[in-house]
């Protein structure tokens, strides 16, 4: 009996060993099902501050004005069609414009020679999910908060409508905020992955 077991025992382990071995070598590693959509940037900044331009995930995704919508849409970037089990991770990488030590003059400027202050950012935030009933998401919306700070959003809603779960849309008139110089850049990653 006892050799009865030991054999059964070492069988399964060969058996179970192969086949991880199979597995492992297969070409094909399973992948979450991919969507590819567009990508835009808002601004939540102000108006002396602007997106010169950004990247998610090594993608370009254009400019974006320090107050509003972005320069438009641009595409695309593969995510997961569903929201996933786990966060899923973008890494943003930004320059802003910081425009506010600029004089203007009858909406000339008075040093014709001033430029604005760039500055590089970086942050790995998780991709916030909002599609109920499984809808498709309106492309991924990249929001560039005060604070050097960002958040990432796919969702079936524009950040202008009423029913976007975001950051609310940046409405009137643009507040002339500007970051300070020794403002933090942001930290490798932001905000709460457990909730997204």
């Amino acid at each position: 009996m006892y050799r009865q077991c030991i054999s059964c025992l070492l069988s399964m382990g060969l058996s179970l060993t192969l086949e991880v071995s199979a597995q492992s070598r297969s070409d094909k590693l399973e992948a979450p099902d991919m969507v590819a959509t567009t990508l835009t940037g808002v601004g939540h900044l102000g108006g002396s501050v602007g997106i010169s331009e950004f990247y998610v995930n090594g993608r370009w995704g254009g400019s974006a004005s320090g107050w509003g919508g972005g320069g438009g849409s641009v595409c695309c970037i593969q995510l997961p069609a569903q929201k996933p089990v786990v966060p899923y991770l973008v890494t943003v990488k930004w320059e802003t414009c910081d425009v506010h030590h600029i004089e203007y003059v009858n909406g000339k400027r008075v040093d014709p020679d001033a430029r604005c202050i760039t500055a590089q950012h970086e942050a790995t935030v998780p991709v916030h999910y909002f599609l109920p009933g499984g809808r498709g998401g309106s492309g991924l919306k990249i929001h560039f908060l005060r604070g050097n700070k960002v958040q990432a959003w796919y969702t079936e809603h524009y950040p202008e409508s009423s029913g976007y779960p975001g950051p609310a849309y940046s409405r009137g008139p643009a507040p002339d905020y500007a970051p300070v110089l020794d403002e933090s850049s942001t930290e490798a990653t932001q905000g709460d992955n457990d909730e997204y």
